[in-house]
Order: structure tokens, then sequence, then C-alpha cells
């Protein structure tokens, strides 16, 4: 019974100590494992795999810092992708930290070798930060060039064959809310529609991948690595290109950390029932 009672007054500050340990220790020295892609991303990777070159697309990135851990490492898989095919990209956002925060990471993403030194308004547009969801994507559905008139980038490559929204491969949120919905409601089937998001959101939009609302869906931190991992196999390491990166990076910490916590939580539950049987038959 003192053994239960010591594990139910453990000092916390000890479980934060071996918390540290195993994330420091899967930082340092990662163990390697294979990874089964699901098939929700396989489905993702696809789509845009059978993109061609000069096809476009709009990337909505509705991500900021604060879902950094996630989705970074899923827009950056997405980058090195539409990249390497030579896929156009009209980058929008909703949220008014994200587009810039977006920018930061294509540009970033641009400078990797094999990623074919995409510049602005030749490869790719910025088309900015839209306040209102709702008359953003509306406008995008009905009339896409009008809706990115004062966007300064109807004159551009990437727009020149574009006057409509049908015209664009597909459209693919990376997104940490719900701002995808409105592209549920508003769509009219006029492209693909194809989702990043974070494992918080998962639940209520697997629901539209089983309807084949959404050709593919890649969720948080594993979905990266699943994205990563597609990009390896395809891409292996020709001409130096990074494929394999942090959604990897990530993955043996949150394992060991999720393990930790349901190790916790288990044994914390059985330390408490212990206690009070012994308490009620004494």
């Amino acid at each position: 019974m003192k053994v239960w009672q010591a594990l139910l007054n453990l000092d916390r500050r000890i479980l934060y100590l071996i918390l540290m340990l195993l994330v420091g220790w899967q930082i340092v020295a990662p163990i390697d494992a294979d990874n089964v892609v699901s098939a929700k991303t396989q489905d993702l990777f696809a789509s845009i795999d059978a993109m061609k070159e000069g096809d476009v697309v709009v990337v909505q990135s509705d991500w900021t810092n604060s879902t950094r851990g996630e989705s970074r490492s899923q827009f950056q898989a997405l980058m090195r992708h539409l990249m390497r095919k030579r896929v156009k990209i009209i980058l929008t956002s909703i949220d008014p930290q994200a587009i810039e925060v977006a920018r930061v990471n294509l540009e970033e993403v641009a400078k990797e070798p094999g990623n074919n030194n995409y510049e602005l308004n030749r490869d790719y547009v910025i088309g900015g930060y839209f306040p209102d969801a709702y008359n953003y994507v509306f406008g995008m559905v009905n009339n896409i060039r009008k809706e990115l008139a004062a966007k300064g980038v109807l004159g551009t490559p990437v727009m020149e064959n574009i006057n409509d929204l049908s015209d664009c491969k597909a459209v693919i949120l990376v997104t940490a809310s719900a701002s995808i919905n409105v592209w549920y409601q508003r769509m009219r089937s006029k492209t693909d529609l194809a989702l990043f998001c974070t494992a918080v959101m998962s639940a209520e939009n697997i629901p539209y991948y089983a309807s084949g609302q959404l050709v593919g869906l890649a969720i948080g931190a594993k979905g990266a690595f699943d994205y990563e991992t597609l990009l390896e196999e395809k891409y292996g390491s020709q001409d130096g290109m990074i494929n394999i990166a942090a959604g990897k990076r990530y993955m043996g910490p949150l394992a060991f950390a999720l393990m930790l916590l349901i190790v916790a939580v288990v044994f914390g539950n059985i330390a408490m029932v212990m206690v009070r049987k012994g308490g009620s038959s004494s």
C-alpha cells in the first residue's frame, strides 16, 4: 500500500524531469523507425504529384508560429513538392500574421537545392491577407480575377491563363483553425480541395475526406512526417534535395512525451484506486 501511496504523492517535478530527459534524448539521439504513411496523406501527395509543370494552385496559409510545430513542417513539405513539380502558387491568407509567416517560409524553401529557385511574380504571387473569409471565398469562387485585382498580381505569368477558379488545379489549405469550413460551404466543385491541418482539427475534417470532398488530408506532425517520407521515396537525395526535415524530428520527442503521459495517467489511476481500497478496508 505504501508503494501506491508514494506513486499518488509523487512530486510532479519528477515527471517534468523525466519528460525533459526523454525529449532531450530524442532530440540528441533519436530512434530511427520505419514510417507507415496514412492513406489520407498518400492521396494528398498523389493528387499534387499528378500536376504538371505550369499548373496553378491556390495555397491558403492560415497558421502562425503558435502552431509552428505542426504547420511549419507541413507547409514546407508542400512547398518543396510544388516547386519540384514547377507548379505555380497563388498564396493567400485570412489571418493578418499568417501571410508574412508563409512568405518567409516559402522564400526559405525556394533557396534549397533542387527547388528551382522560385521567384516572386514569375513562379508565385502573394495574394495577401483577406479580412473577411466569407466574402473572400465567395469572390474566389465566382470571379477570381476580380477578387485578386487589387493585389497587383493579374499581370504576372502566374495569372496568365487563370480566368476562373476552375482553371486552378486545386485549393490547398494549411491551417490551424476551421477556416476550411467556408470552402466546404461555397466551393461548388470548382476544383480539388486539399487540407493540411493540426491534429486537434482532424476529427471534424476526416468526414469530408471520407465523402470525397477533400482529395487528401495531412494531419498534424505525423502528416508532415508522412509527406516528407513520400518526398524521400520519390526524390531521394538527388541534387542535395531536403526531404526529411522537421516533421521527422518532432516524432521521437512527441512519441515519448505521449508515452510518458499515458503511463502517468494509467499508474496514477491505479494508485488512486488501490489507496481508496486500502482506506475502505481498514
